[in-house]
């Protein structure tokens, strides 16, 4: 049985390793020419890699959100993998939302800026 230190290296281990992965998946969309797009896969990257969930109804040990889903889905069976999935989506749908609102926030607050220096 794993004790708590073995459970916060464990994480370390995967936080570090995951934000390896990310780094050089975002310097693979760094030449998609729609910025857009590349914020949008990196948001997305970001929600499956890093949303956690509980390792089982009972437990407070969290894992991410994916591999609860899938070993649910595979040693469990049936519907289970739903009480993951439901989490992951809307960590997803998130992550979309915030990719694709920052560049018109950024030009709203850009516009706000430009307009009262133009005054004489």
């Amino acid at each position: 049985m794993l004790d708590l230190y073995d459970y916060i290296v464990g994480w370390a281990v995967y936080l570090l390793a995951g934000t390896v992965c990310y780094m050089i998946f975002y310097r693979f969309t760094g030449v998609i020419k729609i910025k857009a797009i590349a914020n949008t896969l990196r948001a997305i990257l970001i929600a499956v890699m890093f949303t956690p969930w509980y390792v089982s109804p009972e437990a407070d040990l969290l894992a991410p959100a994916l591999m609860v889903m899938m070993l649910d889905m595979v040693t469990v069976g049936g519907t289970t993998f739903v009480r993951a999935l439901v989490p992951l989506t809307l960590a997803i749908v998130f992550a979309i939302l915030v990719a694709l609102s920052v560049p018109l926030i950024k030009r709203l607050f850009g516009r706000a800026k430009k307009e009262p220096a133009s005054s004489s």
